[in-house]
């Protein structure tokens, strides 16, 4: 099961002597009877006096000399200072970014997730006569199942010199910049991407049609009331059973309480917070928890997530062409289930190494993640452009299949405004039909089909008045 890590002391928590003391404490043996304890302001030194703010800073440029000295000792204290302390740190930050409530946790065992979703049970008329014949009938439950699998194996590379470290015991402040340094750099650099890769996923979704759109009004102080109550309309329909929101097409509902918004900074300056909770029902504080900001789902950093994705073995970057970025641009936010993110960290673990003839240490921090969504959890997108189907063709628009054989169809559906892509497939003739159709569009024609023609028709899901079409000559 995924865990989330515990909040550690923040560096503004932590003082150098701190830092340097629990560092003297955790390597121990050797280190610890060469390195001395720090001394802090208020202690007492051992003349009976009471240590001042130079005491400190001179006890602190004291352990810098021997440490300076000695190579051993600089190698265990940066090995703990940033395999450890760092560390910890890092996890506990990565835990406080703005999107983290998306994140399940950190799956510590494994690289596979299987999220399993149990279908409603149907239901039947009781009859007595007829039980005595069907009760050990099985009756096998509609279980589905989806996989996520680890898709995202990074590293940042740092390097600390010999000369920052005798610098970092220069001054009260020294140790504090120094892992300062160390820390953000990587941490930064995680955490951005991180979120660049989560906006980049729903772009990726959203353009395939794979979230379901609401047409809403450019947002602007006069409409801001009703654009509210759509989206609060919109929030309480999804609490109703159904298969409408979700990937999968399973019918589901989503508790108002676990519903996630995630809208433009242009939007959340023209909402005003309070009536948006008095709406949702929900107290300020709990909305605020609930609504999450982003600096627009068209804007993208194409330059870093080419850095991102280079090489990359799980995703073929393709960079958003301008139209692509236009749509994205029009859509004003998304509200999804909670659980509809499925993102876990899977490894995070820092390493390091020292050049002798460089006289510097290079670090480096691994991040290894699970990026992907739920097909069973419903999510809406709320879009200025107007969803619609332009058209459904369908593949190949003739062919001869012979009885017993099978052919495969697919089905293009040309969409704007984010419209879902989808089809239902069936299977027609003049008279009585045998062969069937699946889900995926793969026509199984009976071997005893007495039609000698057939139509195979793909209809919207979106809009049941777009079809495409194909004919079918049965061949005896």
């Amino acid at each position: 099961m995924p865990t989330i890590p515990k909040k550690a002391k923040s560096l503004n928590e932590m003082s150098s002597a701190d830092i340097l003391n629990v560092t003297r404490t955790e390597i121990g043996g050797t280190y610890a009877d060469q390195i001395p304890a720090v001394v802090k302001v208020g202690d007492t030194l051992p003349n009976g006096r009471i240590a001042t703010h130079a005491d400190s800073i001179a006890s602190l440029r004291g352990i810098g000399e021997i440490m300076m000295t000695y190579q051993p000792l600089q190698n265990a204290f940066l090995s703990t200072l940033v395999n450890r302390i760092g560390r910890v740190i890092i996890t506990s930050r990565l835990y406080e970014n703005p999107w983290a409530g998306f994140k399940k946790g950190l799956l510590e065992y494994g690289e596979t997730i299987e999220e399993i979703f149990v279908n409603l049970a149907k239901p039947y008329q009781y009859e007595p006569t007829v039980a005595e014949s069907e009760v050990f009938k099985r009756r096998i439950p509609d279980v589905r199942a989806s996989f996520h699998s680890m898709n995202y194996q990074k590293f940042y590379p740092t390097t600390v010199s010999d000369d920052q470290l005798r610098q970092a015991f220069l001054s009260w402040e020294g140790i504090t910049d120094l892992i300062g340094r160390i820390i953000e750099q990587v941490y930064t650099g995680a955490n951005y991407d991180e979120f660049l890769v989560m906006k980049y996923m729903i772009a990726q979704v959203a353009l395939k049609g794979e979230i379901y759109p609401v047409n809403i009004p450019a947002v602007n102080a006069d409409n801001a009331r009703s654009v509210t109550t759509t989206m609060v309309a919109q929030a309480r329909k999804l609490s109703y059973m159904s298969s409408q929101y979700n990937l999968a097409g399973v019918k589901t509902y989503t508790d108002p309480n676990f519903l996630y918004m995630i809208l433009t900074t242009d939007i959340e300056s023209i909402f005003d917070v309070e009536v948006l909770a008095l709406s949702f029902n929900m107290n300020k504080a709990e909305l605020i928890g609930r609504q999450i900001g982003v600096d627009g789902f068209g804007i993208i950093d194409e330059e870093r997530l080419a850095e991102i994705f280079a090489d990359d073995p799980y995703t073929s970057y393709v960079p958003f062409t301008e139209e692509q970025k236009t749509a994205l641009s029009s859509i004003a936010g998304l509200m999804v289930d909670e659980s509809w993110f499925m993102i876990f960290d899977n490894y995070y673990n820092m390493t390091e190494i020292y050049n002798p003839q460089g006289l510097y240490w290079n670090y480096f921090y691994h991040v290894w993640k699970t990026f992907s969504i739920s097909p069973f959890s419903n999510a809406v997108l709320f879009t200025t452009e107007t969803p619609a189907i332009t058209s459904v063709t369908v593949t190949p628009a003739t062919v001869t299949v012979a009885k017993g054989s099978t052919a495969q169809f697919s089905a293009v559906v040309a969409t704007t405004g984010f419209a879902p892509k989808d089809v239902i497939w069936t299977v027609t003739g003049a008279s009585a039909v045998t062969s069937t159709i699946d889900v995926n569009g793969l026509l199984t024609v009976s071997g005893t089909e007495e039609n000698t023609t057939l139509t195979v028709t793909a209809t919207s899901t979106f809009d049941g008045e777009k079809k495409g079409m194909a004919t079918v000559t049965v061949q005896a």
